[in-house]
C-alpha cells in the first residue's frame, strides 16, 4: 500500500526519501529496488527522487555516506573514550562490529562497483584522520610520534583488511581447510590485525605498541 502523501518541508523530503532507501536497500539489496519504489515507500512524488539526488547510483552514495558518518562517529566515541588516544584492537572492534551488518557490508560492494562512486572524496575520512593524530600528540607530549604518512598508511591497511575479511574471510577459511563458521577464527584475526597494525603505527618513533 502506497504510504499517503502530506505536506513537508524540502528538508524532510529529503530526510524521509534517504530513510526510505536506507531500509529498502538493506531489506532486498541495491540491484532490486528501484527509484519509484523508493518514492512511494516515502510517500513523495516519483520526481522528487530525480530532483534532490538525480540518479539512483547517487542516491545510494548518500545513503553510504550517512551509514559511513555513524562508523565514524562511533570511532569518534571510542577515540573519546580512550582519551584521545586509539588503540589498534579498538578501532578493528568497531569496524568488524560494523561489517557483520550484511546490509551495510552489500550497500559498500555495490557502490564500490560505480564508476560515479570510485574515487569519491571522503573529507570526513581526513578529519577522522586528523582526530586520531591530534588524539596521540596530545598524548605524547612532546616524545616521538607517528608520521602523518604512517598514520594513513596504518588506516589504509587496517580498513583494506577488516573490509577484505568481511567480504571474502569465509570463502577463504574454507579454501583453507577450516570452519568457516566458527567465530575463533574472525577473533584470531582481529588480535592479529591490531598487533601488526600496533607494532608498524610506532616503530619509526621507537615507541612501545599498546593493544
Amino acid at each position: 500500500m502506497t504510504p499517503r502523501r502530506r505536506r513537508r518541508s524540502p528538508e524532510e523530503s529529503r530526510a524521509e526519501l534517504l530513510a526510505a532507501a536506507a531500509r529498502l536497500v538493506g531489506e532486498r539489496g541495491p540491484d532490486d529496488v528501484s527509484l519509484r519504489q523508493i518514492a512511494e515507500a516515502a510517500g513523495v512524488a516519483h520526481g522528487l527522487v530525480t530532483h534532490y539526488f538525480g540518479t539512483y547510483a547517487a542516491l545510494v552514495r548518500e545513503v553510504l555516506t550517512a551509514e559511513n558518518d555513524r562508523i565514524e562517529e562511533r570511532v569518534r566515541e571510542r577515540i573519546r573514550a580512550e582519551q584521545g588516544v586509539p588503540t589498534a584492537a579498538g578501532i578493528m572492534g568497531v569496524l568488524f562490529d560494523t561489517l557483520a551488518d550484511e546490509r551495510y557490508l552489500r550497500l559498500f560492494v555495490w557502490a564500490q562497483m560505480h564508476a560515479d562512486y570510485r574515487g569519491a572524496a571522503r573529507p570526513e575520512l581526513v578529519e577522522l584522520i586528523d582526530a586520531i593524530e591530534a588524539g596521540i600528540r596530545a598524548a605524547l607530549a612532546g616524545r616521538p610520534v607517528p608520521s602523518r604518512s604512517r598514520i594513513e598508511a596504518v588506516a589504509l591497511v587496517g580498513l583494506s583488511a577488516a573490509y577484505g575479511f568481511a567480504i571474502g574471510g569465509q570463502s577463504w577459511l574454507a579454501g583453507m581447510g577450516h570452519d568457516p563458521g566458527d567465530p575463533a577464527h574472525e577473533a584470531e584475526f582481529r588480535v592479529q590485525l591490531a598487533t601488526m597494525l600496533g607494532v608498524y603505527m610506532v616503530e619509526e618513533s621507537g615507541l612501545e605498541p599498546a593493544g
